[in-house]
C-alpha cells in the first residue's frame, strides 16, 4: 500500500500545483475545499482508495495521516522551486531585453503601433 500512497501523494500535489483544481472549480461553477489544499486531498484519496482495496481500517488510515504529512513537505517544496523558476526567469528576461538596446526598443514600439521603421542604410559615396 505504501507505494500506491506514494503515487497518489504525488498525483495530488502536482494536480493542485498546476491549478488543476482552479479550472474544475471554474467549469462546474463552484468551490470543492478538498480541492485546493493537497493536505486534505491526498488524505482523502489515500483513504478511499485502501478502503476500495480491502486493506485494514487502522493501516489505511495510519498511512492516509502520513501521505497527507508528505503532501504538506511535497508541495512547500514545489512551491519553492516555483519561485525559484520565476526568478530564474525574470532575471533572463530582464537581462535579455537590456541587451537588445534602444534599437530592438524601437522596432517593438513601431511593431505595437502597427507601423514599419525604416532600416538606415550607409550610403556609398565611392
Amino acid at each position: 500500500m505504501w507505494k500506491e500512497a506514494a503515487e497518489i501523494t504525488a498525483g495530488c500535489v502536482l494536480f493542485i500545483g498546476m491549478g488543476l483544481e482552479g479550472e474544475i472549480e471554474r467549469i462546474l461553477s463552484c468551490r470543492f475545499r478538498v480541492l485546493s489544499c493537497p493536505k486534505c486531498l491526498t488524505f482523502w484519496s489515500v483513504l478511499l482508495f485502501g478502503v476500495i482495496a480491502g486493506h485494514g481500517l487502522v493501516e489505511t488510515v495510519a498511512v492516509s495521516f502520513l501521505s497527507a504529512y508528505a503532501a504538506l513537505w511535497l508541495s512547500l517544496l514545489c512551491d519553492g522551486l516555483t519561485i525559484l523558476y520565476n526568478r530564474v526567469y525574470e532575471y533572463y528576461k530582464t537581462t535579455e531585453d537590456a541587451s537588445e538596446g534602444p534599437s530592438a526598443a524601437r522596432h517593438q514600439d513601431a511593431a505595437a503601433q502597427g507601423s514599419e521603421v525604416p532600416e538606415m542604410q550607409l550610403e556609398d559615396n565611392g
